[in-house]
């Protein structure tokens, strides 16, 4: 009988590197993530704290509300033990030779950044771990038919999809993720719409609400 192992379990896959010089294949490994979604997050710290459910949504829904604006007026937030939010600003054009040329039209907001605090972060730094690789690897290809039914059944769920989502679902690498969403609004397997919400696509099925 095997000796069961001490630690938190974490799964990996095998992927192949994306090579646009071409040359001889490599592959490198990646973390499988599992969503928890937060109907199960705030069930278990309703059972391991005194946290209710309507405290855990007050307390959310003020730093969904007040961190942006604190972001958007200059200011960095940085919560004790947590970590420091700011907001990533980038330039439109790459390759600017003439500083001269970069003005205020030049920059848009990318999104918002989290840097953890040290000791948040050697949390899981320091934390007894033994890695696993899935059965199943990522770097045998996935069925175009089996995205399709898939993503559909979401869609229906959640009405739409980012490349992330397909990340997660499938163990894609981002390289991989981009090329299939691609496929799907182009070509033979153009079956779902995309639009832009801020700096993110969505995908949509055709015909689902």
């Amino acid at each position: 009988m095997p000796k069961e192992r001490k630690g938190h379990r974490i799964e990996y896959d095998v992927h192949e590197t994306p090579n646009p010089r071409g040359g001889e294949t490599t592959y490198h490994a990646r973390r499988v993530s599992r969503v928890m979604e937060e109907k199960a997050f705030i069930e278990h710290i309703s059972e391991y704290t005194i946290i209710s459910e309507g405290l855990y949504a007050l307390v959310t829904k003020t730093l969904m509300d007040e961190i942006p604006e604190q972001l958007l007026d200059g200011r960095d937030v940085h919560i004790k033990g947590l970590g420091t939010f700011y907001l990533k600003v980038r330039m439109k054009q790459k390759y600017v030779t003439d500083p001269g040329a970069i003005t205020a039209r030049q920059l848009e907001v990318e999104g918002i950044g989290f840097t953890p605090d040290k000791e948040f972060n050697k949390r899981v730094r320091t934390a007894q771990v033994f890695f696993e690789r899935r059965e199943n690897s990522g770097s045998l290809p996935v069925k175009m038919t089996d995205i399709i039914v898939r993503m559909t059944d979401y869609c229906k769920k959640h009405h739409s999809f980012t490349e992330r989502t397909l990340q997660s679902l499938f163990s894609l690498s981002r390289y991989k993720a981009n090329q299939i969403c691609n496929q799907l609004v182009e070509g033979e397997y153009a079956k779902f719409t995309r639009t832009k919400e801020g700096n993110t696509y969505h995908y949509h099925r055709v015909g689902v609400e």
